[in-house]
Protein backbone atom coordinates (compact mmCIF):
# COMPACT_ATOMS: atom_id res chain seq x y z
CA UNK A 1 0.00 0.00 0.00
CA UNK A 2 1.45 3.23 -1.14
CA UNK A 3 1.64 6.16 0.78
CA UNK A 4 -1.62 7.87 -1.45
CA UNK A 5 -3.68 4.86 -0.68
CA UNK A 6 -2.84 5.00 3.30
CA UNK A 7 -3.53 8.89 3.00
CA UNK A 8 -7.11 7.91 1.36
CA UNK A 9 -8.05 5.14 4.01
CA UNK A 10 -6.94 7.58 6.77
CA UNK A 11 -9.02 9.94 5.66
CA UNK A 12 -12.23 7.43 5.27
CA UNK A 13 -11.07 6.38 8.26
CA UNK A 14 -11.62 9.22 10.26
CA UNK A 15 -14.72 11.32 8.30
CA UNK A 16 -16.72 7.50 9.22
CA UNK A 17 -15.46 7.81 12.90
CA UNK A 18 -16.73 11.60 13.14
CA UNK A 19 -20.37 10.82 11.36
CA UNK A 20 -20.39 7.30 14.07
CA UNK A 21 -19.55 9.88 17.06
CA UNK A 22 -21.71 12.90 15.60
CA UNK A 23 -24.99 11.49 13.98
CA UNK A 24 -25.22 7.39 13.88
CA UNK A 25 -24.69 6.92 17.98
CA UNK A 26 -26.98 9.36 18.87
CA UNK A 27 -29.78 8.52 16.23
CA UNK A 28 -29.16 4.57 17.27
CA UNK A 29 -29.37 5.28 21.16
CA UNK A 30 -32.64 7.72 20.54
CA UNK A 31 -33.76 4.14 18.44
CA UNK A 32 -33.07 2.33 20.92
CA UNK A 33 -34.81 4.21 23.73
CA UNK A 34 -38.08 4.81 21.72
CA UNK A 35 -38.18 1.31 21.00
CA UNK A 36 -37.14 -0.70 23.90
CA UNK A 37 -40.70 -0.37 25.52
CA UNK A 38 -42.29 -2.10 22.30
CA UNK A 39 -44.16 -0.97 18.93
CA UNK A 40 -47.41 -0.75 21.45
CA UNK A 41 -46.12 2.15 23.71
CA UNK A 42 -44.11 4.21 20.75
CA UNK A 43 -47.44 4.33 18.92
CA UNK A 44 -49.45 5.25 21.95
CA UNK A 45 -46.79 8.66 22.56
CA UNK A 46 -47.21 9.77 19.34
CA UNK A 47 -51.08 9.55 18.70
CA UNK A 48 -51.75 11.37 22.08
CA UNK A 49 -53.92 14.86 20.77
CA UNK A 50 -50.97 17.00 21.43
CA UNK A 51 -48.47 14.73 19.11
CA UNK A 52 -51.50 14.81 16.38
CA UNK A 53 -51.94 18.34 16.61
CA UNK A 54 -48.11 19.08 16.58
CA UNK A 55 -47.88 16.85 13.43
CA UNK A 56 -51.01 18.50 11.56
CA UNK A 57 -49.85 22.08 12.37
CA UNK A 58 -46.12 21.36 11.14
CA UNK A 59 -47.69 19.71 7.66
CA UNK A 60 -50.11 22.88 7.96
CA UNK A 61 -46.80 24.90 7.79
CA UNK A 62 -45.04 23.09 5.48
CA UNK A 63 -48.54 23.21 2.70
CA UNK A 64 -48.10 27.28 3.02
CA UNK A 65 -44.42 27.87 3.11
CA UNK A 66 -43.78 25.56 0.06
CA UNK A 67 -46.19 26.93 -2.79
CA UNK A 68 -45.12 30.45 -1.59
CA UNK A 69 -41.00 29.53 -1.92
CA UNK A 70 -41.61 28.11 -4.54
CA UNK A 71 -43.31 31.12 -6.36
CA UNK A 72 -40.55 33.35 -4.64
CA UNK A 73 -38.01 30.92 -6.35
CA UNK A 74 -38.55 30.82 -9.58
CA UNK A 75 -39.46 34.32 -9.87
CA UNK A 76 -36.58 35.68 -8.09
CA UNK A 77 -34.22 33.28 -9.85
CA UNK A 78 -35.63 34.35 -13.03
CA UNK A 79 -34.56 37.96 -11.95
CA UNK A 80 -31.04 37.38 -11.10
CA UNK A 81 -30.29 35.21 -13.99
CA UNK A 82 -31.99 36.96 -17.27
CA UNK A 83 -32.25 40.45 -15.48
CA UNK A 84 -30.09 43.11 -15.29
CA UNK A 85 -31.02 45.84 -12.76
CA UNK A 86 -30.31 48.14 -9.87
CA UNK A 87 -30.01 46.02 -6.67
CA UNK A 88 -29.06 42.86 -8.17
CA UNK A 89 -26.52 42.35 -5.67
CA UNK A 90 -28.11 43.50 -3.08
CA UNK A 91 -31.10 41.13 -3.63
CA UNK A 92 -28.10 38.06 -4.16
CA UNK A 93 -27.48 39.20 -0.23
CA UNK A 94 -30.64 39.31 0.67
CA UNK A 95 -31.24 36.04 -0.67
CA UNK A 96 -28.73 34.28 0.97
CA UNK A 97 -29.52 36.28 4.58
CA UNK A 98 -30.94 33.19 5.89
CA UNK A 99 -27.61 31.06 5.63
CA UNK A 100 -25.58 33.79 7.62
CA UNK A 101 -28.13 35.20 10.44
CA UNK A 102 -29.17 32.75 13.56
CA UNK A 103 -32.90 31.55 13.75
CA UNK A 104 -32.81 33.33 17.00
CA UNK A 105 -32.59 36.35 15.71
CA UNK A 106 -35.04 36.50 13.36
CA UNK A 107 -37.39 35.54 16.20
CA UNK A 108 -36.50 38.11 17.57
CA UNK A 109 -36.48 40.40 14.85
CA UNK A 110 -39.98 39.27 13.78
CA UNK A 111 -41.22 40.30 17.35
CA UNK A 112 -40.06 43.68 16.89
CA UNK A 113 -41.79 43.73 13.81
CA UNK A 114 -44.71 41.98 14.02
CA UNK A 115 -45.37 42.13 18.01
CA UNK A 116 -47.50 44.38 20.06
CA UNK A 117 -45.33 47.35 20.34
CA UNK A 118 -43.45 46.52 17.16
CA UNK A 119 -44.06 48.73 13.39
CA UNK A 120 -46.81 46.70 12.45
CA UNK A 121 -48.14 45.77 16.14
CA UNK A 122 -51.43 48.03 15.33
CA UNK A 123 -52.81 44.62 13.43
CA UNK A 124 -51.72 42.49 17.12
CA UNK A 125 -54.13 45.51 18.86
CA UNK A 126 -56.90 44.84 16.17
CA UNK A 127 -57.21 41.01 16.88
CA UNK A 128 -55.42 39.70 14.46
CA UNK A 129 -52.17 37.36 16.33
CA UNK A 130 -49.23 37.41 13.74
CA UNK A 131 -46.83 36.61 16.82
CA UNK A 132 -47.49 33.33 18.93
CA UNK A 133 -50.12 32.37 15.96
CA UNK A 134 -49.68 30.78 12.88
CA UNK A 135 -48.80 33.70 10.96
CA UNK A 136 -46.13 34.47 12.87
CA UNK A 137 -44.94 30.31 12.63
CA UNK A 138 -45.44 30.66 8.74
CA UNK A 139 -43.14 34.03 8.43
CA UNK A 140 -40.23 32.67 10.64
CA UNK A 141 -40.11 29.36 8.11
CA UNK A 142 -40.11 31.47 4.96
CA UNK A 143 -37.48 33.07 5.91
CA UNK A 144 -35.42 30.31 7.25
CA UNK A 145 -36.40 28.33 3.86
CA UNK A 146 -36.10 31.28 1.64
CA UNK A 147 -32.92 30.45 -0.51
CA UNK A 148 -33.23 26.54 -1.35
CA UNK A 149 -35.39 26.92 -4.14
CA UNK A 150 -33.58 30.02 -5.57
CA UNK A 151 -30.49 28.46 -5.26
CA UNK A 152 -31.17 25.15 -7.08
CA UNK A 153 -32.89 26.61 -9.95
CA UNK A 154 -30.58 29.12 -11.07
CA UNK A 155 -27.65 27.18 -11.40
CA UNK A 156 -29.97 25.07 -13.99
CA UNK A 157 -31.18 28.80 -15.31
CA UNK A 158 -27.46 29.32 -16.39
CA UNK A 159 -26.88 26.00 -18.01
CA UNK A 160 -29.57 26.28 -20.41
CA UNK A 161 -28.72 29.58 -21.66
CA UNK A 162 -31.88 31.32 -23.28
CA UNK A 163 -31.89 29.90 -26.88
CA UNK A 164 -34.94 27.77 -26.57
CA UNK A 165 -36.70 31.14 -25.08
CA UNK A 166 -35.61 33.25 -27.88
CA UNK A 167 -36.54 30.64 -30.91
CA UNK A 168 -39.97 30.27 -29.12
CA UNK A 169 -40.33 34.26 -28.54
CA UNK A 170 -39.66 33.97 -32.43
CA UNK A 171 -42.19 31.80 -33.03
CA UNK A 172 -44.96 33.97 -31.44
CA UNK A 173 -45.05 32.25 -28.33
CA UNK A 174 -46.24 34.46 -24.92
CA UNK A 175 -44.26 35.22 -22.22
CA UNK A 176 -46.28 32.26 -20.35
CA UNK A 177 -46.09 29.91 -22.93
CA UNK A 178 -42.68 30.75 -23.19
CA UNK A 179 -42.18 29.99 -19.46
CA UNK A 180 -44.55 27.03 -18.98
CA UNK A 181 -43.70 24.80 -22.48
CA UNK A 182 -39.86 25.66 -22.20
CA UNK A 183 -38.43 27.00 -18.80
CA UNK A 184 -40.34 25.29 -16.35
CA UNK A 185 -39.88 21.78 -17.78
CA UNK A 186 -36.05 22.44 -17.91
CA UNK A 187 -35.77 24.09 -14.29
CA UNK A 188 -37.96 21.57 -13.18
CA UNK A 189 -35.30 18.90 -11.78
CA UNK A 190 -33.29 22.16 -9.86
CA UNK A 191 -37.36 23.11 -8.40
CA UNK A 192 -38.29 19.28 -7.41
CA UNK A 193 -34.77 18.92 -5.26
CA UNK A 194 -35.08 22.57 -3.97
CA UNK A 195 -38.65 21.95 -2.38
CA UNK A 196 -37.61 18.67 -1.02
CA UNK A 197 -35.06 20.98 1.13
CA UNK A 198 -37.60 23.16 1.66
CA UNK A 199 -39.64 20.75 3.44
CA UNK A 200 -36.99 19.17 5.33
CA UNK A 201 -35.80 22.74 6.65
CA UNK A 202 -39.64 23.39 7.12
CA UNK A 203 -40.26 20.18 9.20
CA UNK A 204 -36.88 20.34 11.32
CA UNK A 205 -36.86 24.49 11.84
CA UNK A 206 -36.89 24.97 15.77
CA UNK A 207 -34.51 28.47 16.70
CA UNK A 208 -36.54 30.76 14.73
CA UNK A 209 -40.42 29.31 15.27
CA UNK A 210 -39.64 28.59 19.08
CA UNK A 211 -39.85 32.75 19.12
CA UNK A 212 -42.88 33.47 17.89
CA UNK A 213 -44.53 30.46 19.29
CA UNK A 214 -46.81 30.42 22.22
CA UNK A 215 -45.83 26.87 22.37
CA UNK A 216 -49.43 25.60 23.84
CA UNK A 217 -49.87 21.70 22.87
CA UNK A 218 -52.48 21.93 20.44
CA UNK A 219 -52.80 25.97 19.17
CA UNK A 220 -48.97 26.71 17.89
CA UNK A 221 -46.95 23.19 18.93
CA UNK A 222 -44.80 21.66 16.13
CA UNK A 223 -43.31 18.58 16.10
CA UNK A 224 -39.72 20.49 17.02
CA UNK A 225 -41.49 22.47 19.47
CA UNK A 226 -43.17 19.18 21.05
CA UNK A 227 -40.40 17.18 21.51
CA UNK A 228 -38.26 20.07 23.29
CA UNK A 229 -41.55 20.40 25.57
CA UNK A 230 -41.77 16.85 26.59
CA UNK A 231 -38.17 16.76 27.54
CA UNK A 232 -37.39 20.05 29.19
CA UNK A 233 -40.96 21.24 30.73
CA UNK A 234 -42.47 17.53 31.22
CA UNK A 235 -39.29 16.17 31.59
CA UNK A 236 -40.87 13.38 29.69
CA UNK A 237 -38.28 11.79 28.39
CA UNK A 238 -39.69 8.85 26.63
CA UNK A 239 -42.45 11.26 25.02
CA UNK A 240 -39.41 13.33 23.68
CA UNK A 241 -37.43 10.17 22.50
CA UNK A 242 -40.51 9.07 20.22
CA UNK A 243 -41.62 12.64 19.00
CA UNK A 244 -38.11 13.06 17.59
CA UNK A 245 -38.32 9.45 16.02
CA UNK A 246 -41.21 10.34 14.03
CA UNK A 247 -39.71 13.85 13.29
CA UNK A 248 -36.41 11.32 12.01
CA UNK A 249 -39.01 9.11 9.95
CA UNK A 250 -40.18 11.96 7.73
CA UNK A 251 -37.35 13.42 7.58
CA UNK A 252 -35.73 9.81 6.41
CA UNK A 253 -38.53 9.70 3.82
CA UNK A 254 -37.34 13.50 2.60
CA UNK A 255 -33.64 12.38 2.50
CA UNK A 256 -34.81 9.34 -0.01
CA UNK A 257 -36.63 11.13 -1.98
CA UNK A 258 -34.13 13.79 -2.46
CA UNK A 259 -31.30 11.23 -3.35
CA UNK A 260 -33.27 9.64 -5.69
CA UNK A 261 -34.50 13.38 -7.56
CA UNK A 262 -30.61 13.96 -7.27
CA UNK A 263 -29.60 10.73 -9.18
CA UNK A 264 -31.79 11.42 -11.69
CA UNK A 265 -30.80 14.62 -11.77
CA UNK A 266 -27.26 13.44 -12.48
CA UNK A 267 -27.98 11.17 -15.11
CA UNK A 268 -30.16 13.97 -16.76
Amino acid sequence: MNVTQQTRVGLRTVALGYLFVLLALPIGVILYRTFEPGLSEFFASISTPAAISALNLSLLIVAIVVPLNVVFGVVTALALVRGRFRGRGLLQAVVDLPFAVSPIVVGVALIMLWGAGGWFGALDRSGFTVIFGLPGMVIATIFVTLPFVVREVEPVLHEIGTDQEQAASTLGATGWQTFWRITLPAIRWGLTYGVVLTVARALGEFGAVIMVSSGFAGVSQTLTLLVHARYIDDHNTYGAYAAATLLMGIALVVLLLMTVLDRKRSNR
